[in-house]
């Protein structure tokens, strides 16, 4: 459960972001004001000048778009996680990232209601540049302000540990560090088996010296801890706690799980805990699709000329072949779906395989060589430029894959996978990924099958936008393929 101080922190700077922003929007219209009314020089001669005047209705109209788009991209970059401990560069970041995105929702709503005469382009570039640096003062001035505050203290959150089987160590650790955050241990209950608990915090007793504790002592919550779930010790915590109106926290890792996060849902009237290593940010995995919606339609769309030059070479090549190659992948969780590419081989492509297992350039279950005699002499000029891969597009928009993410394998290849590799699989599969930017065929399957994990334990809009950004130059060198 959230500190008091956090809660307030949260809100206070959500209110604060919004009066930064509109500062800031009203600052960026007054320059541009300034330099209508008292730039006098000609730079650039012609009958229209190069800033037009803004009106008030027109100005209000843009900030009502703005507003809610920067306040959403600031939620969606989780600059208002742990408030209190984001300070400096990784504040900054979280906000410059926050603000581009509400940039691009701004865009795009703007785009697909067809309202971009509403919007300055000069002014909305000057308000991106600028605000983000207005609401991180905001915030450092917030954090600041809170950390004087003389009153503050009595205000913390104070927290009774109750550790069974004697593990308390991790959670008073984990407590200490995020005393910022106006946690206040107050102490160590301990059960017969393990009573020492060492010389800080404080040993408070035994468990069955809870009730006491709880009469005694002006304590906000009780938090428990043990690898071995007791769950007579757990009902009797809890009911003590709930007889005095204390709250109660069982520490999520008494499984000793090492990469899933605890996430606790309601399911009608029954409360779920459950665990995942795969990302839970729901509002940026909806970004992500809208992202994988608009930028593969966008795509299918201007790139339809060039299908078109694509599929003419290919009949010219073969006329008897398809222009098209289906074959079944393995996507989220091991659903198989069709992904499509440009034919880029003879027909009887799979057939030929088992004749060439030999010359495989690539351990694990994946079959790679990098002089394919399969490959048709259109196809070899497909491959080196990724054109063959276009395709996939459709199976981005059709929600069968994301932009970004691991590359769908084979199902036969699935099966020879080794059970930590299997978890690859929890995330939809990608058009580019760490692997594909990293060298491609220049690493082992092991390498390959830990970068997609890294992807996934570490995932976020910005490591996806790094991603796009750098899938071009590995395309462009022909770094494997």
């Amino acid at each position: 459960m959230p500190s008091l101080l956090t809660t307030k922190l949260r809100i206070a700077a959500r209110f604060l972001d919004v009066l930064m922003i509109v500062v800031s929007f009203a600052a960026v219209l007054a320059a541009r004001w300034i330099i209508i009314t008292w730039w006098h020089f000609d730079l650039f001669p012609g009958p229209e000048r190069i800033l037009q005047p803004t009106s008030p209705v027109g100005a209000l109209r843009m900030l009502a778009i703005v507003l809610p788009a920067w306040i959403f991209g600031l939620h969606v970059s989780r600059s208002y996680d742990t408030t209190a401990r984001l300070r400096g560069y990784l504040l900054l970041r979280r906000i410059g990232w926050g603000i581009l995105i509400g940039a691009g929702t701004s865009l795009l709503a703007l785009f697909l209601f067809k309202q971009t005469a509403l919007v300055s382009r000069a002014t909305l570039t000057a308000f991106t540049l600028f605000s983000p640096f207005a609401v991180f003062a905001g915030r450092v001035r917030l954090l600041r302000w809170y950390g004087r505050r003389p009153g503050e203290r009595v205000h913390n959150y104070n927290v009774l540990v109750v550790a069974l089987n004697g593990t308390s160590v991790s959670l008073v650790q984990t407590l200490e560090q995020h005393a910022g955050q106006g946690f206040r241990l107050l102490g160590v209950l301990g059960d017969e088996a393990a009573p020492a608990v060492g010389s800080s915090p404080r040993h408070l007793g035994t468990v069955h010296d809870l009730p006491r504790i709880l009469e005694e002592l002006p304590v906000d919550a009780v938090y428990t801890t043990g690898r071995v779930w007791n769950v007579d010790a757990m009902r009797w915590i809890a009911d003590s706690c709930e007889e005095v109106g204390v709250d109660f926290s069982i520490d999520a890792n008494f499984l000793g799980l090492q990469t899933a996060k605890a996430d606790l849902q309601e399911l009608g009237d029954t409360a779920i805990l459950s665990f995942s290593t795969t990302p839970r940010n729901n509002e940026a995995l909806v970004v992500k699709r809208a992202l994988d919606v608009v930028f593969s339609a966008i795509a299918l769309l201007a790139l339809s000329p060039l299908f078109g030059l694509i599929a003419l070479a290919i009949k010219l090549q073969d006329r008897t072949g398809s222009v098209f190659f289906g074959q079944e992948r393995s996507g989220l969780n091991g659903r198989t779906f069709t992904m499509w590419k440009f034919r880029s081989m003879v027909t009887n492509a799979e057939n030929i395989q088992q004749f060439l297992v030999d010359r495989n350039e690539v351990d694990g279950p994946v079959f790679k060589i990098s002089e394919d005699p399969r490959i048709t002499r259109v196809g070899r000029v497909m491959r080196k430029l990724s054109l063959d891969e276009l395709p996939q597009f459709w199976n981005v928009l059709a929600g069968d894959m994301s932009l970004v993410g691991p590359r769908p394998p084979i199902p036969a290849e699935v099966k020879k996978y080794e059970r930590w590799q299997m978890r690859r699989l929890s995330m939809k599969p990608g058009l580019t990924c760490l692997w594909q930017i990293g060298g491609r065929n220049d690493i082992d399957f092991k390498k390959w099958m830990e970068l997609d994990l890294e992807y996934i334990d570490n995932w976020s809009l910005s490591l996806d936008l790094k991603v796009l950004a750098r899938t071009p130059r590995a395309v462009i060198t022909g770094t494997g393929k």
